[in-house]
């Protein structure tokens, strides 16, 4: 590359920010995610593949969501992956209708989250790690100020101000 091409392209990337997602976003890209790696992997009878997408998508959506977010991005990975394992496996599942078709797709799904149990407790917790490093200590801070509500110091409350 040409000098002029390189400053051009750090000049690109000091500029561009981070791309982050909501909440509701990374959720969203987990689940396609999550689907789309059951399904092929269905489809083409790789096992790891289910659990390589749970990882990926845990890893990711921890990477690419807002700070605010993360204990949404960390706490449901498993629901999202136990409902796109269940609709992957309600499409491809054999021909069958009626009883014999939910039989199917229920052992499927109960098969294919027994074959990526290490996965999801490889990625859930590599997701957690990730999320303790980009702030998640402070969202869980957050949420329990929230819970508690407002802070009005009562009579003999230490830092109510004496009359």
């Amino acid at each position: 590359m040409t000098q002029q091409t390189e400053q051009f392209a750090n000049r690109i990337q000091d500029h561009r920010p981070p791309a982050r997602m909501t909440g509701c976003g990374a959720v969203l890209a987990m689940f396609a995610l999550f689907f789309t790696g059951a399904a092929v992997a269905d489809l083409l009878h790789l096992g790891f593949l289910v659990g390589f997408s749970f990882l990926a998508g845990c890893v990711l959506a921890v990477r690419f969501a807002k700070r605010s977010a993360l204990l949404a991005v960390v706490v449901s990975p498993p629901l999202i992956f136990l409902v796109a394992v269940a609709c992957a496996e309600s499409i491809s599942s054999s021909g069958a209708t009626g009883h014999s078709g939910m039989l199917s797709a229920a052992e499927g799904t109960i098969l294919t989250l027994a074959a990526a149990a290490p996965w999801l407790f490889g990625g859930e917790a590599l997701g957690l790690v990730l999320a303790l490093f980009r702030g998640l200590p402070q969202c869980v801070r957050d949420l329990r100020a929230g819970l508690r509500g407002p802070v009005t110091p009562g009579p003999g409350a230490p830092w109510a101000d004496a009359e």
